[in-house]
């Protein structure tokens, strides 16, 4: 995040829409740059870091086969939501693992520090990631959870899947900081 790549070093090997290879051998590129555009990203830089809203460079390219365009940014970034994946997935494991209140998992991971009244005791964002979660429009990774469960025991799966997509080297770390280092296995390039 602190150094954008260059443009031959972030080219897609494979169009994500199609398949097209990015540079076939011993012919032109199919995979051409198509320029950056710049992104917030919400959340904690490092799980022990404090929140804030940085600004990310993305680069574009476009797919010589099928016209789409590819955005490629860092590990852990998600289409369509704000915050970063690791940040997700540590609040998640701060309200699931750690049976955190949505109130203080909010104060740890928001960068926004001023909370209107009706919303002191509770984060809305939280119960938007979980109704994602159910929906699998997040961590589709995740298996169904029963209808019956609580946002706590949906919060915890999804956590403890995360956590399971963590490498074999990070165990010895609480099971949150595992959570976050899964989430930043996810992949890297997006079709839009």
């Amino acid at each position: 995040m602190s150094r954008p790549p260059n443009v031959d070093e972030a080219r897609p090997k494979r169009c994500p829409a199609c398949g097209t290879a990015g540079r076939p051998a011993g012919a032109a590129l199919q995979i051409h740059g198509h320029g950056r555009r710049s992104r917030q990203v919400r959340g904690l830089a490092s799980p022990d870091g404090p929140p804030e809203t940085r600004e990310i460079t993305l680069r574009r390219y476009r797919c010589l086969g099928c016209t789409a365009v590819i955005v490629v940014g860092p590990m852990g970034l998600l289409r369509g939501w704000l915050y970063s994946a690791p940040a997700i997935a540590w609040a998640l494991a701060l309200y699931g693992i750690g049976k955190q209140a949505a109130a203080r998992v909010r104060r740890r991971v928001s960068p926004w520090s001023i909370v209107g009244p009706a919303s002191a005791g509770s984060w809305t964002t939280l119960r938007r990631w979980l109704r994602a979660v159910v929906a699998q429009r997040l961590f589709a990774e995740v298996r169904r959870c029963p209808p019956d469960w609580r946002p706590k025991q949906i919060a915890e799966r999804t956590a403890m899947t995360l956590v399971a997509a963590a490498l074999s080297s990070d165990l010895a770390l609480p099971l949150e900081h595992q959570a976050w280092l899964g989430a930043t296995q996810l992949r890297r390039a997006i079709a839009m």
